[in-house]
Formats: structure tokens, sequence, C-alpha cells
């Protein structure tokens, strides 16, 4: 049986501004594509002309063509954990938006519907990686720089600067990049699939509340400033897996029952 609980390579860090990383995208889609009904699936191909996984991260292509839109990528929760913001640019409200123009497709242009799914699929992600989740108050969750090291190495004290964002871009998406989308998705549906119908249900509000409380939990581990060992970073790739799991399973439930 494949394993990527505890992978022993060492953790690949490195810049970036996307959630979870194309690899990461893709593979949240390839999974979400594997629990799509026959239906779904046809009407989704003849919105995109192609499939999911290939475009998963197409929003992240606008950035420099529209770069108003990097907000979209962000999910703002009050200091109550609660989402409750009415910003027209903050992820949240967009996913929203454009779920709206999926169920209300007929009204819209081919073109609408298939930059509405896009979107959607982007979007979706985005909800359920930690980076991309700020919490009013938290000032963490809007980015820091932390220290990691390897206390396995025995040569030492040697540390690392790392990021808040692109360790959970990166990091754990880095470290199966061998695997193809589908294989990687594969692998986390061994891991999750025990609770696919727990994690399939919600709203868009629920996912970004639920992610959030994620984010509190990683906070618990390492903050602004500290020096962690990589061992126990490694650990936190039971809560990255849990959202690619969750993303992807909450995608494929959403999908199905707009093209019911």
């Amino acid at each position: 049986m494949k394993k990527i609980i505890f992978t022993m390579f060492a953790l690949v860090v490195a810049n970036a501004a996307m959630a979870f990383n194309p690899f990461g995208h893709q593979t949240i889609a390839a999974l979400a594509d594997k629990y799509l009904n026959d239906k779904t699936r046809s009407e989704v191909k003849a919105i995109l002309g192609t499939g999911m996984v290939e475009e998963s991260v197409w929003l992240n292509t606008l950035r420099k063509s529209a770069p108003d839109t990097k907000s979209w990528h962000f999910f703002v929760l009050a200091e109550n954990g609660k989402s409750v913001t009415t910003d027209a640019n903050d992820g949240v409200v967009v996913l929203e938006k454009n779920i709206d123009v999926l169920r209300k497709r007929a009204a819209h242009t081919p073109a609408e519907v298939k930059d509405a799914l896009r979107t959607v699929i982007h979007l979706v992600g985005d909800i359920h990686c930690i980076s991309h989740i700020h919490i009013d108050g938290i000032q963490a969750t809007k980015g820091f720089q932390f220290m990691h090291w390897n206390e396995l190495e025995g040569k030492g004290y040697k540390a690392w600067k790392s990021q808040w964002y692109s360790f959970w871009n990166n990091a754990f998406c880095n470290r199966h990049s061998f695997f193809s989308p589908q294989y990687y998705g594969d692998d986390i549906d061994i891991y999750a699939n025990a609770k696919k119908a727990e994690y399939e249900k919600g709203t868009p509000r629920f996912w970004a509340e639920n992610t959030g409380e994620d984010v509190v939990r990683a906070l618990e581990s390492f903050s602004p400033g500290a020096v962690v060992p990589t061992q126990i970073l490694q650990l936190q790739e039971f809560n990255h897996t849990k959202c690619m799991a969750k993303a992807s399973y909450r995608l494929a439930a959403l999908l199905n029952e707009i093209f019911k």
C-alpha cells in the first residue's frame, strides 16, 4: 500500500502565492473527478472542453492580466471564526457568486459558464488551504516567518528560514510530485475515504470555518519566530492531507448537485 503520511523526504520549501501549488490543485481535481457521476462528468467536459485537472489552475493565470483578482484566493473569518463577510472580493463571496452562475447557467453565455466552473474548481481548493484563511484578530494567519531544523542529522543545530504560505502551499505537495495527480489523489483517498460522507457536507462558508479550525490547531505547533524541529512540522501532513481530501470530496459533491 502506498504511504503518504510519513514519507521521509526533506521538506521542500519554495516561495509561491497560490494555495496548494499547481500540482496540489491538479490532485484535488483528479480525486474529485473520480467521484463525479457520469452525467456530471459529461457536462463538465462539455463546458470546459477538457478535464478538471487541466483547468484547475486557470484562475491563477489571471494574476498577471487581472491583479485585482488576487484577493479572490483568500478567505477572511471574523474573530469568532465565522464567515460573515460581504466583501465582493473575498474568496467565499466570489465562490458563491460563481456557484450561482453554474446553477443558473441557462441565463449565461457559454464563456461565462466556463469561467465560473474554472473558478469554482480552483476556489474550492483554495478554501481548504490553511495559509489562505485569514482570521480577524490573529495576525499570524496573514503570514509569518519561522525557523525549522532537522534534529535527526546529528550534526548540531542548523536552522532554515521558512514562510507560513510556502510551507502550506508547497512542502507536502512537492514531496509527492513524482506521482501523477491521479496517483496522489488515490493515495489521499486511501487515507480519508472512511470519512468521505462526513467531509463532503456543507456550504462554502462552513468549509471556510472548518478550515479555520485547522488553522488554529496548526498555530498551536508553530508561530511567528518559532524554531521548530522538522520532525514536528512533518506531523502537519495529517492536516494538509485531510484538507485536500475535504476539498476533493466537497468539489465532487457540489458539482454532482449542480448538474443533477
